[in-house]
């Protein structure tokens, strides 16, 4: 009986010292739906490395740009373990369901890209992804992505099952509310109601947003060089460019952008800013379903040098298309 006492305490102490020992970072837990289609999560869970855990906060109708940072909560300490098990339970309002799971994240990506960390392009200071995202959209779909200044990776794509939970469940404060009455949005988000009358739901949408091409963001102007560029993609995924990743801009196989942000600079300093803030949906992924998808394809802002004749264009070898449906108007001079 002594031994196997002896044995316990050996063990904890062992446990113990993994646990003291184990890499920690700063970073919260979010949420994250898609525009028009708000979803609130019940129960979500981010087990942790070394056995504890931190929820996902879901504070009301969640209804984001997919991939955009939702809910944040200060909970335990600002050090956490990394992730190693996602569990998740929540309601989608467009289709009133819903949805359940529980599945093991990719703890080594999660490992290397804690470990590799990130350079802030505004301080040029390396430091580490802050948010780990998660996000639910209609037909179960689950995907999880790592945040920090400006940049953004997918880590995961899981696929959830449809459940049933009783409103005096879901909503223990309300218990007497019908299912109908929690699912009807039409007043609190107007918007993603109308939205579903005309347009239903674009099931399979969140996956080809995931497909990839080969390409890279470019300008031409006389007398300009790029600075940087900030640039999101349709499946929540983000990049900024500046110094060296700029310097060798490399084509790379990323999913259809939807946002950019250039900024670009002339020999006596000034420094201007054109953002695409968003690009039409329907054109981008029309324009990358008609491209060769074996070949680099270049989105290219073009100026003359007095900064007049602004366009965005889509090219691929010799073949250039002009990105129609967007604000050419939002253009400024950058002051530091």
């Amino acid at each position: 009986m002594k031994k196997l006492l002896i044995y316990i305490l050996i063990f904890q102490c062992f446990l113990i010292s993994c646990q003291k020992n184990m890499d920690k970072y700063e970073w919260m837990p979010t949420e994250s739906s898609p525009k028009m289609y708000p979803m609130n999560i019940h129960q979500g869970t981010l087990v942790l490395e070394d056995g504890s855990n931190v929820y996902i906060p879901s504070s009301g109708i969640s209804n984001e740009i997919w991939g955009h940072i939702g809910s944040t909560h200060v909970q335990g300490s600002s050090l956490k373990a990394i992730p190693v098990k996602l569990e998740l339970t929540w309601a989608s309002f467009m289709e009133k369901k819903f949805y359940k799971g529980s599945w093991d994240l990719p703890v080594d990506k999660i490992k290397e890209l804690f470990n590799k960390g990130l350079i802030n392009w505004r301080t040029n200071v390396k430091e580490n992804y802050s948010y780990i995202v998660v996000g639910c959209a209609p037909g179960g779909v689950v995907v999880v992505w790592m945040y920090g200044d400006d940049q953004q990776v997918e880590i995961a794509r899981f696929q959830a099952k449809e459940t049933t939970i009783s409103m005096a469940e879901y909503v223990p404060g309300n218990p007497t509310i019908s299912s109908d009455e929690f699912f009807d949005i039409s007043s609190s988000v107007p918007a993603a109601y109308e939205n579903m009358k005309k347009k239903g739901i674009p099931y399979g949408v969140w996956d080809i947003y995931r497909e990839k091409y080969s390409w890279k963001p470019e300008i031409q102007i006389p007398g300009y060089t790029l600075d940087h560029v900030i640039f999101e993609m349709f499946n929540g995924e983000m990049e900024t460019l500046f110094g060296n990743t700029l310097t060798n801009n490399q084509f790379k196989s990323r999913a259809i952008p939807r946002y950019f942000s250039f900024l670009f600079s002339n020999s006596k300093g000034d420094k201007y800013v054109f953002e695409v803030k968003y690009a039409d949906e329907d054109e981008m992924l029309e324009l990358f379903k008609n491209a060769d998808k074996n070949k680099p394809i270049e989105i290219i802002l073009q100026m003359n040098g007095d900064l007049n004749d602004k366009k965005l264009v889509f090219k691929q070898e010799g073949k250039e298309i002009l990105i129609k449906k967007i604000d050419m108007d939002n253009f400024w001079k950058y002051e530091e």
